[in-house]
């Protein structure tokens, strides 16, 4: 375990010829996708890192993803917490739109993943708790997290050696990371250690990326371009403003400033459009399982005018399956709901 004080992480990084464009070796920032056994210790985790109060009043339990910019120890950090994965209430497909989203939210790719427990509450199922994770994105995930034992006090041995821990463990290269609130308001000395340990797994392994990352990235630049397109004359408008209240060396600092807010809210809105564009896709794809191979046919139809024709060609092709089928009622519900969905996103 990276236990290095001192002052904050800047070294350099190791440059890969997978690192996405978007992303310079000399890059401080972190993406964090925060799991765990407790949606209130992942929050207090969250709000320990970031040393402020951020979720007063929050549901622990929803089942929403949430990401949380912000800066420690000098460095900008975004932190995406998950549903946490002991929510019996949250749906298998529920959570799979969920991970979609932080996908989106860590794009192009988290620096780490933490997966918080608690050492009072070690699961003895923990490896089993953090199972979803590892089928939604895939066994390399597993070089990429960091268990982690969040607390506000002392952590005894004998808790780190627990059956349900060790197994966990194990399979994650040992990595694990003692997280002592108390301790961190002091500097953050304890942030300062596990941002340590994040960047020299980092070093290692790169940011966790697959084909679903590269592709959430893909539309989120596009999609920035539009936004971009689209808000022209605001952008025109005020960087008149600001030529007029301003000149030299005052005026280019402020022309940054705003470019750079800019692109920050652009960058928000493109990620949100796109992950609940995933969101809807991912209906779309679990209904095509259930009613065959009309959706097939439809999205084939489609192909020839793009995604957009192809969402909206499997829509049809769903309907026309499950009508085909004998299930008039429930598939030209579903057809007039993905329709209008679809309308909305794409055009």
């Amino acid at each position: 375990m990276a236990s290095n004080e001192g002052h904050p992480t800047t070294k350099r990084r190791r440059q890969s010829i997978d690192l996405p464009p978007t992303v310079s070796f000399e890059d401080t920032s972190l993406r964090i996708v925060v799991t765990g056994h407790s949606g209130l210790h992942q929050y207090s985790l969250t709000e320990s890192i970031l040393q402020k109060a951020i979720f007063t009043g929050a549901d622990p339990d929803t089942t929403l993803t949430t990401k949380t910019p912000g800066k420690a120890l000098e460095r900008d950090v975004v932190l995406v917490n998950t549903p946490n994965l002991n929510n019996h209430s949250l749906s298998h497909d529920a959570l799979k739109k969920e991970f979609r989203k932080s996908v989106c939210f860590s794009s192009p790719g988290p620096h780490a993943f933490l997966f918080i427990l608690h050492p009072s509450d070690i699961p003895s199922n923990a490896c089993e708790i953090f199972q979803p994770v590892v089928q939604h994105f895939g066994e390399s995930v597993l070089n990429h997290t960091v268990v982690v034992l969040h607390h506000n006090g002392e952590v005894p041995d004998n808790k780190i050696k627990t059956e349900g821990l060790k197994e966990l463990l194990k399979k994650c290269n040992q990595n694990y990371f003692i997280f002592n609130s108390g301790k961190n308001r002091e500097g953050g000395i304890v942030t300062r250690q596990l941002f340590d340990k994040i960047d020299e797994m980092f070093s290692q392994h790169g940011l966790y990326s697959n084909q679903e990352f590269k592709e959430a990235e893909k539309r989120i630049q596009k999609e920035e371009k539009y936004i971009e397109k689209e808000r022209g004359k605001e952008i025109r408008r005020m960087l008149e403003e600001l030529k007029k209240n301003h000149s030299g060396e005052d005026l280019e600092r402020e022309v940054k400033l705003y470019q750079e807010k800019i692109q920050s809210e652009n960058r928000e809105k493109a990620e949100k459009r796109i992950a609940e564009r995933l969101g809807f896709t991912l209906r779309l794809v679990d209904y095509i399982s259930a009613i065959g191979k009309g959706a097939l046919v439809g999205a084939a139809l489609g192909l020839a005018m793009g995604m957009e024709g192809a969402v909206i060609g499997a829509s049809v092709g769903a309907a026309l399956g499950a009508i085909l089928g004998g299930a008039v009622g429930r598939g030209w519900n579903y057809f007039t709901g993905v329709f209008g969905d679809a309308h909305r996103d794409y055009t």
